[in-house]
């Protein structure tokens, strides 16, 4: 593949940070880098989240921790949770995808579920960077805006899903309770592996 392939748009990303909703217009193979994009900035925004929660609660706990226990945290721990991250949404997006193509009347490759569901993440990323700014003002806005950024963030794939999948309206509640419960079950698998 040339590089030219994996070229962004600087006026597409705008766009897609100011209305992820139109990563439902994108184009599967073609247009595949701006879900990984949106995926990687989603990772990398969450990641620098918990650094910075993470370096608060150090310094917050530095008189005790420095006496005692040493850092209560490490990388370890912040690595855990890159990879909480990255597997989280990997398990969303299989879910999504083998309960929605189970369910809907469109049936859609993994390329297309990373392209759509991907760039949609991109204004999500940027949310969890912002976070990650407050947190040094102040821990708890920074986790409600956090806990609010991954509720609307995963409103929005289940959402996604459906129109990606042309569910019927009939099937929504079994097919989004599937996908759910399919979800709640691969992130506790991989919950329980990494901690």
């Amino acid at each position: 593949m040339g590089t030219k392939n994996f070229s962004l748009d600087v006026q597409r990303l705008l766009a897609l940070i100011k209305n992820p909703s139109a990563g439902l217009a994108l184009r599967g193979a073609e247009d595949f880098p701006y879900g990984v994009a949106g995926a990687g900035l989603s990772i990398i925004g969450f990641f620098l989240w918990v650094l910075s929660v993470q370096h608060q609660i150090d310094r917050a706990m530095s008189f005790f921790s420095g006496i005692m226990l040493g850092s209560l945290y490490g990388f370890g721990t912040a690595f855990k949770f890159l990879l909480l991250a990255l597997l989280s949404l990997a398990a969303l997006a299989a879910a999504l995808t083998l309960v929605g193509n189970r369910f809907g009347q469109r049936k859609r490759a993994w390329i297309e579920v990373v392209t759509h569901q991907g760039a949609s993440q991109l204004m999500f990323g940027l949310g969890y960077l912002v976070s990650a700014l407050v947190a040094f003002i102040s821990l708890k806005l920074s986790f409600a805006l956090t806990g609010g950024l991954l509720l609307l963030s995963l409103l929005m794939l289940v959402i996604q899903a459906l129109e990606l999948h042309e569910v019927d309206r009939k099937l929504t509640f079994p097919t989004v309770t599937s996908a759910i419960v399919l979800y709640v079950v691969l992130f506790s698998v991989v919950w329980v592996i990494l901690f």
